[in-house]
Protein backbone atom coordinates (compact mmCIF):
# COMPACT_ATOMS: atom_id res chain seq x y z
CA UNK A 1 0.00 0.00 0.00
CA UNK A 2 2.68 2.30 0.84
CA UNK A 3 4.79 1.59 -2.09
CA UNK A 4 1.63 1.96 -3.98
CA UNK A 5 1.40 5.57 -2.53
CA UNK A 6 4.68 6.24 -3.94
CA UNK A 7 4.46 5.80 -6.79
CA UNK A 8 0.99 7.53 -7.24
CA UNK A 9 3.22 10.71 -5.57
CA UNK A 10 6.16 10.02 -8.34
CA UNK A 11 3.84 10.55 -11.21
CA UNK A 12 2.45 13.30 -9.94
CA UNK A 13 5.67 15.11 -9.42
CA UNK A 14 7.08 14.08 -12.90
CA UNK A 15 3.33 15.48 -14.26
CA UNK A 16 4.11 18.85 -12.43
CA UNK A 17 7.72 18.96 -13.77
CA UNK A 18 6.23 19.06 -17.44
CA UNK A 19 3.72 21.07 -16.95
CA UNK A 20 6.85 23.53 -15.85
CA UNK A 21 8.76 22.80 -18.33
CA UNK A 22 6.02 23.48 -20.98
CA UNK A 23 5.46 27.07 -19.57
CA UNK A 24 9.26 28.07 -19.59
CA UNK A 25 9.10 26.50 -23.22
CA UNK A 26 6.15 28.31 -24.39
CA UNK A 27 4.56 31.42 -22.15
CA UNK A 28 6.00 34.95 -22.95
CA UNK A 29 8.06 36.15 -20.22
CA UNK A 30 6.95 39.28 -18.54
CA UNK A 31 9.49 41.73 -19.33
CA UNK A 32 8.21 45.25 -18.41
CA UNK A 33 9.65 46.77 -15.42
CA UNK A 34 8.51 47.15 -12.28
CA UNK A 35 9.56 50.02 -11.54
CA UNK A 36 10.00 53.09 -13.91
CA UNK A 37 13.22 54.77 -14.62
CA UNK A 38 13.15 58.59 -13.53
CA UNK A 39 13.08 59.43 -17.59
CA UNK A 40 9.84 57.82 -18.02
CA UNK A 41 6.88 60.40 -17.91
CA UNK A 42 4.77 60.00 -14.71
CA UNK A 43 0.83 60.42 -14.96
CA UNK A 44 0.15 63.23 -13.06
CA UNK A 45 -3.36 64.51 -11.58
CA UNK A 46 -4.81 66.36 -14.92
CA UNK A 47 -5.17 70.02 -15.25
CA UNK A 48 -6.19 70.72 -18.89
CA UNK A 49 -7.46 68.34 -21.63
CA UNK A 50 -5.28 65.84 -23.07
CA UNK A 51 -5.15 66.31 -27.37
CA UNK A 52 -4.05 63.63 -29.94
CA UNK A 53 -0.80 64.64 -32.65
CA UNK A 54 -3.54 64.37 -34.94
CA UNK A 55 -5.88 67.16 -33.15
CA UNK A 56 -2.66 69.41 -33.62
CA UNK A 57 -1.91 69.39 -37.66
CA UNK A 58 -3.87 71.30 -39.49
CA UNK A 59 -3.67 73.85 -42.79
CA UNK A 60 -2.94 77.48 -41.41
CA UNK A 61 -4.97 78.68 -44.33
CA UNK A 62 -6.92 77.57 -47.53
CA UNK A 63 -6.38 79.16 -50.49
CA UNK A 64 -8.98 79.32 -52.89
CA UNK A 65 -8.07 79.38 -56.61
CA UNK A 66 -11.70 80.69 -58.33
CA UNK A 67 -10.22 80.44 -61.83
CA UNK A 68 -9.53 83.75 -64.37
CA UNK A 69 -7.41 85.19 -62.02
CA UNK A 70 -9.44 84.95 -58.83
CA UNK A 71 -8.79 83.92 -55.56
CA UNK A 72 -9.70 84.34 -52.14
CA UNK A 73 -8.37 82.56 -48.48
CA UNK A 74 -9.87 80.92 -45.38
CA UNK A 75 -9.00 81.24 -42.05
CA UNK A 76 -9.79 78.32 -39.39
CA UNK A 77 -11.97 81.18 -37.89
CA UNK A 78 -13.19 81.02 -41.56
CA UNK A 79 -16.68 79.54 -40.13
CA UNK A 80 -18.58 76.96 -41.21
CA UNK A 81 -16.28 77.56 -45.05
CA UNK A 82 -13.01 76.16 -43.58
CA UNK A 83 -14.41 73.74 -41.63
CA UNK A 84 -16.43 71.94 -44.19
CA UNK A 85 -14.02 71.83 -46.95
CA UNK A 86 -11.60 70.16 -44.47
CA UNK A 87 -14.29 67.69 -43.10
CA UNK A 88 -14.99 66.28 -46.28
CA UNK A 89 -11.26 65.83 -47.55
CA UNK A 90 -10.06 64.11 -44.46
CA UNK A 91 -12.97 61.66 -45.88
CA UNK A 92 -11.30 60.72 -48.84
CA UNK A 93 -8.50 58.65 -49.90
CA UNK A 94 -5.29 59.38 -51.80
CA UNK A 95 -3.10 56.76 -53.16
CA UNK A 96 -0.60 55.52 -55.38
CA UNK A 97 1.60 58.43 -54.95
CA UNK A 98 4.42 59.20 -57.51
CA UNK A 99 7.62 61.83 -57.24
CA UNK A 100 8.20 64.52 -60.07
CA UNK A 101 10.17 67.37 -60.04
CA UNK A 102 8.18 70.78 -58.89
CA UNK A 103 9.14 72.24 -61.85
CA UNK A 104 7.73 69.83 -64.24
CA UNK A 105 4.25 72.17 -64.01
CA UNK A 106 3.66 75.74 -63.98
CA UNK A 107 1.98 76.63 -60.86
CA UNK A 108 1.53 80.10 -61.37
CA UNK A 109 -0.23 79.21 -65.08
CA UNK A 110 -2.52 76.82 -62.62
CA UNK A 111 -3.46 79.04 -59.90
CA UNK A 112 -4.55 81.94 -62.74
CA UNK A 113 -6.53 79.55 -64.94
CA UNK A 114 -7.96 76.76 -62.75
CA UNK A 115 -9.88 76.24 -60.06
CA UNK A 116 -8.42 74.35 -56.85
CA UNK A 117 -8.02 74.46 -53.19
CA UNK A 118 -4.54 74.69 -51.38
CA UNK A 119 -3.61 73.42 -47.70
CA UNK A 120 -0.62 75.49 -46.72
CA UNK A 121 0.25 74.11 -43.28
CA UNK A 122 2.44 76.30 -40.53
CA UNK A 123 5.27 73.61 -40.99
CA UNK A 124 6.77 70.80 -43.21
CA UNK A 125 4.63 67.92 -41.43
CA UNK A 126 5.86 64.00 -42.24
CA UNK A 127 3.56 61.76 -44.13
CA UNK A 128 3.75 59.38 -40.77
CA UNK A 129 1.75 62.36 -39.71
CA UNK A 130 -0.14 63.60 -41.90
CA UNK A 131 -1.75 60.08 -42.49
CA UNK A 132 -3.31 60.39 -38.94
CA UNK A 133 -5.14 63.06 -40.80
CA UNK A 134 -5.33 62.27 -44.22
CA UNK A 135 -6.27 59.01 -45.93
CA UNK A 136 -2.66 59.08 -47.62
CA UNK A 137 -1.65 55.71 -48.96
CA UNK A 138 1.93 54.50 -46.99
CA UNK A 139 3.01 51.82 -49.60
CA UNK A 140 5.26 53.95 -51.21
CA UNK A 141 9.01 54.90 -51.68
CA UNK A 142 9.13 58.27 -50.19
CA UNK A 143 7.35 57.94 -46.85
CA UNK A 144 9.64 59.72 -44.77
CA UNK A 145 9.67 62.91 -46.27
CA UNK A 146 7.65 66.05 -45.34
CA UNK A 147 4.84 68.25 -46.50
CA UNK A 148 3.99 71.74 -46.11
CA UNK A 149 1.14 71.51 -49.16
CA UNK A 150 -0.90 69.94 -50.72
CA UNK A 151 -2.50 71.43 -54.04
CA UNK A 152 -6.38 70.15 -55.56
CA UNK A 153 -7.06 71.47 -58.40
CA UNK A 154 -9.89 70.48 -61.85
CA UNK A 155 -8.06 69.74 -64.90
CA UNK A 156 -9.69 72.48 -68.07
CA UNK A 157 -7.96 70.14 -70.36
CA UNK A 158 -8.85 66.76 -69.16
CA UNK A 159 -11.82 67.14 -67.43
CA UNK A 160 -10.24 66.12 -64.35
CA UNK A 161 -8.84 66.50 -60.86
CA UNK A 162 -5.06 66.38 -60.09
CA UNK A 163 -3.92 66.20 -56.41
CA UNK A 164 -0.21 67.08 -55.54
CA UNK A 165 1.98 67.36 -52.68
CA UNK A 166 4.86 69.41 -52.07
CA UNK A 167 7.70 68.15 -50.77
CA UNK A 168 9.62 70.63 -48.04
CA UNK A 169 12.65 70.36 -49.52
CA UNK A 170 10.90 72.74 -52.57
CA UNK A 171 12.19 70.38 -55.38
CA UNK A 172 9.86 67.46 -55.63
CA UNK A 173 6.21 67.11 -55.44
CA UNK A 174 4.19 63.80 -55.07
CA UNK A 175 1.34 63.34 -57.81
CA UNK A 176 -1.82 61.07 -56.16
CA UNK A 177 -2.26 58.56 -58.98
CA UNK A 178 -5.81 57.80 -57.44
CA UNK A 179 -7.69 59.53 -55.59
CA UNK A 180 -11.67 59.69 -54.80
CA UNK A 181 -12.34 62.99 -55.42
CA UNK A 182 -14.83 64.48 -58.66
CA UNK A 183 -14.61 67.54 -60.74
CA UNK A 184 -17.94 68.42 -59.21
CA UNK A 185 -16.09 67.44 -55.25
CA UNK A 186 -13.68 70.68 -56.19
CA UNK A 187 -16.27 72.86 -57.98
CA UNK A 188 -18.67 72.38 -54.86
CA UNK A 189 -15.22 73.97 -52.23
CA UNK A 190 -14.26 76.43 -54.98
CA UNK A 191 -18.33 77.41 -54.87
CA UNK A 192 -17.64 78.38 -51.12
CA UNK A 193 -15.71 81.63 -51.96
CA UNK A 194 -17.72 82.99 -55.11
CA UNK A 195 -18.84 85.54 -52.48
CA UNK A 196 -15.91 86.09 -49.95
CA UNK A 197 -13.01 88.67 -49.93
CA UNK A 198 -11.03 88.82 -53.04
CA UNK A 199 -7.48 88.36 -52.72
CA UNK A 200 -4.57 89.00 -55.08
CA UNK A 201 -1.11 87.74 -55.47
CA UNK A 202 1.82 89.37 -53.57
CA UNK A 203 5.60 88.36 -54.29
CA UNK A 204 6.02 84.75 -54.84
CA UNK A 205 2.69 83.27 -53.80
CA UNK A 206 1.45 85.30 -50.51
CA UNK A 207 -2.27 86.09 -51.20
CA UNK A 208 -3.64 89.48 -49.18
CA UNK A 209 -6.86 90.99 -49.21
CA UNK A 210 -7.76 93.87 -52.29
CA UNK A 211 -10.08 95.49 -49.21
CA UNK A 212 -10.19 95.84 -45.82
CA UNK A 213 -11.25 92.89 -43.58
CA UNK A 214 -13.87 94.62 -41.40
CA UNK A 215 -15.60 91.14 -39.91
CA UNK A 216 -12.82 91.29 -36.84
CA UNK A 217 -13.39 92.08 -33.08
CA UNK A 218 -10.99 93.36 -30.15
CA UNK A 219 -12.50 91.64 -26.71
CA UNK A 220 -11.59 91.35 -23.45
CA UNK A 221 -11.22 87.83 -21.68
CA UNK A 222 -11.38 86.71 -18.04
CA UNK A 223 -8.85 84.32 -16.95
CA UNK A 224 -7.41 82.24 -14.47
CA UNK A 225 -3.46 80.88 -13.93
CA UNK A 226 -2.00 77.23 -13.22
CA UNK A 227 0.00 78.02 -9.86
CA UNK A 228 3.23 77.80 -8.95
CA UNK A 229 2.52 73.87 -6.40
CA UNK A 230 0.12 72.94 -9.60
CA UNK A 231 3.16 72.70 -12.08
CA UNK A 232 5.60 71.41 -9.40
CA UNK A 233 3.78 68.69 -8.22
CA UNK A 234 3.30 67.96 -12.10
CA UNK A 235 6.71 68.69 -13.25
CA UNK A 236 9.11 67.12 -9.83
CA UNK A 237 8.81 63.25 -9.37
CA UNK A 238 8.91 64.10 -5.96
CA UNK A 239 7.43 68.00 -5.56
CA UNK A 240 8.80 67.72 -1.58
CA UNK A 241 12.25 67.36 -2.82
CA UNK A 242 12.03 70.41 -5.02
CA UNK A 243 13.56 73.94 -3.42
CA UNK A 244 12.96 77.19 -4.07
CA UNK A 245 16.03 79.85 -4.58
CA UNK A 246 15.74 82.56 -2.34
CA UNK A 247 14.16 85.08 -4.92
CA UNK A 248 11.04 82.71 -4.39
CA UNK A 249 10.62 82.60 -8.85
CA UNK A 250 13.26 79.33 -8.68
CA UNK A 251 12.93 75.95 -8.01
CA UNK A 252 15.19 72.82 -8.55
CA UNK A 253 15.70 69.23 -6.95
CA UNK A 254 19.73 69.24 -7.49
CA UNK A 255 18.46 67.99 -11.14
CA UNK A 256 15.44 70.04 -12.88
CA UNK A 257 15.35 73.48 -12.85
CA UNK A 258 11.99 75.14 -12.78
CA UNK A 259 11.50 79.07 -13.42
CA UNK A 260 8.69 80.79 -12.88
CA UNK A 261 8.47 84.71 -15.06
CA UNK A 262 6.07 87.43 -15.46
CA UNK A 263 4.43 88.13 -12.63
CA UNK A 264 3.37 84.24 -12.29
CA UNK A 265 2.06 84.19 -15.95
CA UNK A 266 5.45 82.04 -17.68
CA UNK A 267 7.07 78.89 -16.80
CA UNK A 268 10.41 77.89 -18.22
CA UNK A 269 11.15 74.11 -16.93
CA UNK A 270 14.84 72.26 -17.56
CA UNK A 271 15.22 68.47 -17.44
CA UNK A 272 19.04 67.65 -18.77
CA UNK A 273 20.13 64.48 -20.21
CA UNK A 274 23.19 62.86 -21.50
CA UNK A 275 24.10 63.83 -25.07
CA UNK A 276 23.33 60.26 -26.91
CA UNK A 277 24.60 59.33 -30.40
CA UNK A 278 21.90 59.61 -33.72
CA UNK A 279 19.85 61.79 -34.70
CA UNK A 280 16.59 63.55 -33.71
CA UNK A 281 13.48 62.20 -35.41
CA UNK A 282 10.65 64.30 -36.06
CA UNK A 283 7.98 62.23 -35.49
CA UNK A 284 9.26 60.43 -32.51
CA UNK A 285 9.27 63.87 -30.99
CA UNK A 286 6.06 65.27 -31.65
CA UNK A 287 4.56 62.52 -30.66
CA UNK A 288 6.63 62.53 -27.30
CA UNK A 289 6.03 66.21 -27.07
CA UNK A 290 2.59 65.92 -27.15
CA UNK A 291 2.26 63.08 -24.22
CA UNK A 292 4.67 65.37 -22.00
CA UNK A 293 1.53 68.25 -22.28
CA UNK A 294 -0.99 65.72 -21.63
CA UNK A 295 0.52 64.73 -19.02
CA UNK A 296 2.42 67.80 -17.10
CA UNK A 297 -0.17 70.62 -17.78
CA UNK A 298 -2.36 69.81 -20.41
CA UNK A 299 -4.17 72.12 -22.93
CA UNK A 300 -6.14 74.83 -22.26
CA UNK A 301 -6.88 75.57 -25.64
CA UNK A 302 -6.36 75.07 -29.39
CA UNK A 303 -3.39 74.23 -30.73
CA UNK A 304 -1.14 73.63 -33.78
CA UNK A 305 1.85 72.11 -34.63
CA UNK A 306 3.99 75.10 -36.67
CA UNK A 307 7.67 76.00 -37.32
CA UNK A 308 10.27 76.81 -35.20
CA UNK A 309 12.70 78.95 -34.59
CA UNK A 310 15.79 76.87 -35.43
CA UNK A 311 15.79 75.55 -38.54
CA UNK A 312 19.49 74.32 -37.43
CA UNK A 313 17.39 72.13 -35.13
CA UNK A 314 14.22 71.61 -36.76
CA UNK A 315 13.65 67.83 -35.46
CA UNK A 316 14.84 68.64 -31.82
CA UNK A 317 12.51 71.98 -31.77
CA UNK A 318 8.85 71.54 -31.04
CA UNK A 319 6.68 74.65 -31.69
CA UNK A 320 2.82 74.50 -30.75
CA UNK A 321 0.63 77.84 -31.49
CA UNK A 322 -2.16 78.65 -29.49
CA UNK A 323 -5.56 79.42 -30.91
CA UNK A 324 -8.39 81.69 -29.06
CA UNK A 325 -11.71 81.51 -31.12
CA UNK A 326 -9.59 79.70 -34.19
CA UNK A 327 -7.29 82.60 -34.14
CA UNK A 328 -3.76 82.79 -33.35
CA UNK A 329 -2.35 84.74 -30.68
CA UNK A 330 0.87 86.30 -31.12
CA UNK A 331 2.21 88.06 -28.56
CA UNK A 332 5.72 89.76 -30.66
CA UNK A 333 8.51 90.57 -28.52
CA UNK A 334 6.79 92.24 -26.13
CA UNK A 335 5.51 88.96 -23.78
CA UNK A 336 5.93 85.53 -24.24
CA UNK A 337 2.50 84.29 -24.92
CA UNK A 338 0.25 82.19 -27.21
CA UNK A 339 2.53 79.47 -27.40
CA UNK A 340 4.51 76.19 -26.19
CA UNK A 341 7.99 75.54 -26.92
CA UNK A 342 9.93 72.18 -26.31
CA UNK A 343 13.27 71.33 -26.95
CA UNK A 344 13.81 67.12 -27.17
CA UNK A 345 16.20 64.35 -27.81
CA UNK A 346 15.37 61.54 -29.03
CA UNK A 347 12.02 61.70 -28.02
CA UNK A 348 13.06 62.86 -23.91
CA UNK A 349 11.67 66.35 -23.17
CA UNK A 350 14.58 68.73 -21.97
CA UNK A 351 12.76 71.67 -22.28
CA UNK A 352 9.76 72.77 -21.69
CA UNK A 353 8.06 76.45 -21.45
CA UNK A 354 4.53 77.78 -21.48
CA UNK A 355 2.09 80.28 -20.48
CA UNK A 356 0.19 79.83 -16.98
CA UNK A 357 -2.74 82.12 -17.82
CA UNK A 358 -6.24 80.04 -18.57
CA UNK A 359 -8.53 82.53 -21.07
CA UNK A 360 -11.82 82.00 -20.50
CA UNK A 361 -14.40 81.65 -23.39
CA UNK A 362 -16.27 84.53 -22.11
CA UNK A 363 -15.48 87.88 -23.67
CA UNK A 364 -16.75 91.17 -23.07
CA UNK A 365 -16.10 94.88 -24.77
CA UNK A 366 -16.49 93.58 -28.48
CA UNK A 367 -15.48 96.48 -30.94
CA UNK A 368 -15.15 96.08 -34.49
CA UNK A 369 -11.73 96.70 -35.94
CA UNK A 370 -10.76 96.09 -39.33
CA UNK A 371 -7.22 95.07 -40.75
CA UNK A 372 -5.26 96.75 -43.77
CA UNK A 373 -5.50 95.85 -47.26
CA UNK A 374 -4.60 96.57 -50.95
CA UNK A 375 -1.88 99.09 -51.51
CA UNK A 376 -1.29 100.07 -47.83
CA UNK A 377 -0.81 96.45 -46.71
CA UNK A 378 1.49 96.12 -49.22
CA UNK A 379 3.66 98.85 -47.90
CA UNK A 380 3.76 97.84 -44.61
CA UNK A 381 4.69 94.09 -45.96
CA UNK A 382 8.01 95.69 -47.91
CA UNK A 383 9.06 97.43 -44.64
CA UNK A 384 8.79 94.08 -43.01
CA UNK A 385 10.73 92.22 -45.23
CA UNK A 386 13.47 95.08 -45.46
CA UNK A 387 14.66 93.93 -41.98
CA UNK A 388 12.73 90.93 -41.31
CA UNK A 389 13.65 88.62 -44.43
CA UNK A 390 11.22 86.89 -47.02
CA UNK A 391 7.65 86.40 -45.46
CA UNK A 392 5.94 82.79 -45.93
CA UNK A 393 2.74 83.10 -44.39
CA UNK A 394 0.50 86.12 -43.71
CA UNK A 395 -2.61 85.70 -41.52
CA UNK A 396 -4.82 87.51 -38.73
CA UNK A 397 -3.69 87.05 -35.23
CA UNK A 398 -4.52 88.80 -32.16
CA UNK A 399 -2.29 90.31 -30.05
CA UNK A 400 -2.79 89.91 -26.18
CA UNK A 401 -2.32 92.89 -23.62
CA UNK A 402 -2.10 91.50 -20.11
CA UNK A 403 -4.31 93.87 -17.69
CA UNK A 404 -4.62 93.11 -13.79
CA UNK A 405 -7.81 91.01 -13.95
CA UNK A 406 -8.62 90.34 -17.94
CA UNK A 407 -6.63 89.99 -21.27
CA UNK A 408 -7.39 92.74 -24.21
CA UNK A 409 -7.09 90.69 -27.64
CA UNK A 410 -6.58 93.22 -30.43
CA UNK A 411 -6.46 92.22 -34.28
CA UNK A 412 -3.35 92.31 -36.16
CA UNK A 413 -2.08 91.12 -39.48
CA UNK A 414 1.06 88.35 -37.69
CA UNK A 415 3.58 87.63 -40.64
CA UNK A 416 6.09 84.30 -40.33
CA UNK A 417 9.33 85.01 -41.87
CA UNK A 418 11.14 82.17 -43.13
CA UNK A 419 13.41 82.04 -39.97
CA UNK A 420 10.11 80.67 -38.19
CA UNK A 421 9.96 84.19 -36.48
CA UNK A 422 6.31 85.34 -36.22
CA UNK A 423 5.94 89.04 -36.04
CA UNK A 424 3.45 91.67 -35.92
CA UNK A 425 3.09 93.24 -39.37
CA UNK A 426 -0.10 95.90 -38.97
CA UNK A 427 -2.27 96.72 -36.31
CA UNK A 428 -5.92 97.12 -36.86
CA UNK A 429 -7.74 100.27 -36.87
CA UNK A 430 -11.80 100.89 -35.70
CA UNK A 431 -14.24 100.67 -38.13
CA UNK A 432 -15.11 103.64 -39.95
CA UNK A 433 -19.27 104.22 -39.31
CA UNK A 434 -20.43 105.23 -43.11
CA UNK A 435 -23.23 108.30 -42.95
CA UNK A 436 -26.38 107.42 -43.08
CA UNK A 437 -28.53 107.20 -46.61
CA UNK A 438 -30.92 110.51 -47.13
Amino acid sequence: MIEKGKSVLLFLLVIMSLYQSYLLAYSKPFMEAKVKTELSYVKTEPLGTELQAKDLIFPEQLVVHLGEDKHTVFYPSTVPYYNLILDKLRSREFKSLQRDSVNSVDWDQIARENQGIELRFGRAIPFELLQRVFKIDGDFLFYRDSIDRIWIYTSKLRDEVRTYFFSSDGRSVYEAQKADLTVGDVEGYVGFGQYWDPYTIYGEDLYIPEKPITRMLAMEASFDRYTTEQMQDNLFFDSSSARAIPNGTFYTDNKRSLKIEQEGNWLSYNDPVAPTEGADELVDNVIAAVGFVNQHGGWNSKHALVKGTDPVKDSANIRFQQYYRDIPVVSGAAMNFGYMQMTLQQGLVTSYARSLILMNQEVSNKTPRQLPAGSELRAVLKSVEATGGRIEALFPAFRPELKEDKIVLRPVWAARLASGEVVIAADSAAVEEKPPQS
